[in-house]
């Protein structure tokens, strides 16, 4: 089985930043970027899923308080199937400039970004309950 060459660039030098068939040159990816050219990966259309910790870090920033801090406070079982549990704190500042410190810790899990997961979504269940996000963006009305 014998594999045909492929056809020379229009530039004439190295096709390293070519797609397949594509004439159009694809920007080589930096370390600071992420840009992805590729029509394999399309973004899926429709809402996205957001989890605990992203719902987390956008009230934060919506009340302007500081970013949430996750912190591992467990780790055990043998490395093969290890179990991990997080805690989250935040700082909530009001305008009356006093300060709450609301601390949750999380059900053990599999993997750690589940386990910081469990432990958002114990902050967001208190959050709700005070009544946040005070003012709800998200959701716009357009007209």
């Amino acid at each position: 089985m014998s594999l045909a060459p492929l056809p020379p660039s229009p530039a004439g030098g190295e096709d390293d930043h070519m797609t397949g068939n594509d004439s159009t040159p694809t920007p080589p990816l930096s370390h600071g970027s992420l840009a992805i050219n590729s029509s394999s990966s399309p973004i899926p259309p429709g809402p996205v899923k957001l989890t605990a910790r992203s719902c987390l870090y956008e009230i934060c920033a919506q009340s302007h308080w500081n970013r949430p801090v996750f912190d591992c406070c467990n780790e055990e079982g043998p490395t093969n199937l290890r179990s991990f549990t997080y805690k989250v704190s935040i700082e909530m500042k009001e305008e009356s400039e006093s300060k709450l410190v609301v601390e949750c810790i999380g059900k053990p899990q599999f993997s750690k970004k589940s386990a910081a997961d469990s432990a958002a979504e114990g902050v967001l269940w208190y959050l709700v309950h005070l009544g946040y996000p005070k003012k709800p963006n998200r959701f716009k009305k357009l007209r």
